[in-house]
């Protein structure tokens, strides 16, 4: 899969995504970023810290996919920031928000992006 076009179709699904970016099991960064001319909102020691979190939310999830089922995407809304996780096999999308998102906007987000995942997008 080339994640750098993933991010790009993810980026043009809405105007409102402020990152879309592919982590590995670490959380370090493989591809894609910021959107172009949006700055963080966390110094770059807070964000390595949270795709490093992120990471670790997924593994601690796998142990469940037996039972439950593999987990496909987790939203959370904050009050400056949405975040939606979508998992890969073995990667993460992480992809924010803009604040003024709303949440059913961020539904249409996600399932337009589990199609890309699933290649039909």
């Amino acid at each position: 899969m080339d994640f750098g076009k993933l991010c790009r179709q993810v980026f043009a699904l809405n105007d409102g995504i402020r990152y879309a970016g592919i982590i590995d099991s670490t959380g370090a960064p493989i591809a894609g970023g910021m959107r172009n001319g949006t700055d963080s909102i966390v110094s770059e020691t807070d964000e390595e810290l949270f795709l490093t979190q992120t990471a670790l939310r997924k593994s601690m999830r796998d142990r469940f996919d037996d039972a439950m089922g593999r987990a496909r995407f987790a939203y959370v809304e904050r009050e400056k920031i949405s975040i939606l996780t979508f998992y890969m096999q073995d990667k993460i999308l992480l992809v924010t928000l803009e604040p003024n998102v709303e949440s059913h906007t961020a539904m249409d987000i996600a399932d337009a992006a589990l199609e890309l995942l699933n290649g039909k997008g």
